[in-house]
């Protein structure tokens, strides 16, 4: 997808100063600094931690920012500002929330128009410096507190906002509020509602088959793998994955249990019967691997697709209660 950056701003929000660092002026949109955005925000996109949220009353401070910025994009610049000022007065209060630089940009992709907020938190790293001496050169390292997450790291903090349709999405993490770890950027900052992200629903879809197999089944491991294969399977044919179909594989035997879990996702915040999947997670390799342990120690990892194929490794329950694991047609055995 081609993002296309219109205007571009930085802010320093370091709560080890009283104020924020505020930007009066747009930064130049160079090669260095466009390519550095550009691969951010294209990753924000297909972040499995992106979720949707939204505004649930009329009054609302950001909210009415942002339509001031729909009305009239030369208030860019005042819109960035009073929202890192905003930002930064939470921050300031609360010092478990790290610092960081805050880009604002306003961009255009796919025939939309986008603001989005993304704060850099600031990680460590060294550099060398060089003192010069009358006996010569003694090359140092240095540690940098400040430096910024770089083009492949990922961005922990985000507001992307279509201007076009006002659908906002969000990247939040947890952080210590009065003793305890909230989501601020949502509840403090934006003030808003959220659904769950990709990442949570696949947690809570998890989390209910270990529940239920626990309650029902005495912790049957074949439930979990059986779980894993099928979202393996549904990422693979379609990007989708439908719960459902979900509880119709894992607990085929008792339609009773197949509701019950339906119901108890739903309760965790899974709404939706769809659940769409971003195409990073797509790309990767979460589900497209399964790792076993036995209570013996060994530990063996296996392609998600093998379960059902008896022709590469098998199951077998044993009379005595115990499980076998055959693993079938091996050409050689590589230590690594």
């Amino acid at each position: 997808m081609k993002i296309n950056l219109i205007k571009v701003v930085l802010h320093i929000l370091d709560n080890n100063h009283q104020e924020p660092i505020i930007s009066t002026k747009e930064l130049d949109i160079e090669k260095d600094v466009s390519d550095f955005l550009e691969k951010h925000i294209s990753k924000l996109f297909n972040d499995g931690d992106l979720k949707k949220a939204y505004f649930d009353t009329d009054k609302n401070e950001v909210s009415d920012m942002l339509h001031q910025l729909i009305k009239d994009d030369t208030m860019f610049l005042n819109v960035s500002t009073g929202l890192a000022r905003r930002l930064f007065s939470i921050m300031i209060q609360n010092p478990d929330i790290p610092s960081g630089d805050v880009v604002f940009c306003m961009f255009e992709m796919e025939g939309s128009r986008y603001f989005s907020l993304i704060k850099l938190n600031y990680r460590s790293s060294y550099i060398h410096f060089v003192l010069s001496s009358v006996e010569g050169n003694i090359n140092r390292l240095i540690k940098q507190k400040t430096a910024l997450p770089g083009e492949t790291q990922k961005v922990d903090e985000c507001m992307i906002i279509n201007l076009n349709s006002l659908e906002m999405q969000i990247i939040e993490k947890q952080y210590e509020i009065c003793g305890e770890k909230e989501f601020y950027l949502s509840k403090y900052f934006l003030k808003c509602k959220s659904d769950l992200s990709y990442i949570q629903k696949m947690k809570v879809l998890d989390k209910t088959v270990t529940k239920i197999s626990k309650k029902y089944f005495d912790e049957n491991f074949e439930k979990v793998a059986r779980l894993r294969s099928c979202l393996a399977e549904g990422i693979e044919e379609s990007n989708k994955i439908k719960v459902d179909q979900v509880a119709e594989t894992v607990f085929s035997e008792n339609k009773d249990i197949q509701n019950e879990y339906l119901q108890e996702v739903k309760k965790q915040g899974v709404i939706e019967n769809t659940v769409t999947v971003p195409e990073a997670v797509t790309s990767g390799k979460r589900f497209r691997t399964q790792k076993l342990k036995t209570d013996s120690g060994i530990e063996i990892n296996f392609p998600s697709h093998f379960y059902n194929n008896n022709d590469m490794m098998e199951f077998i329950n044993n009379p005595d209660g115990t499980i076998s694991i055959l693993i079938k047609n091996v050409g050689r055995v590589i230590n690594k």
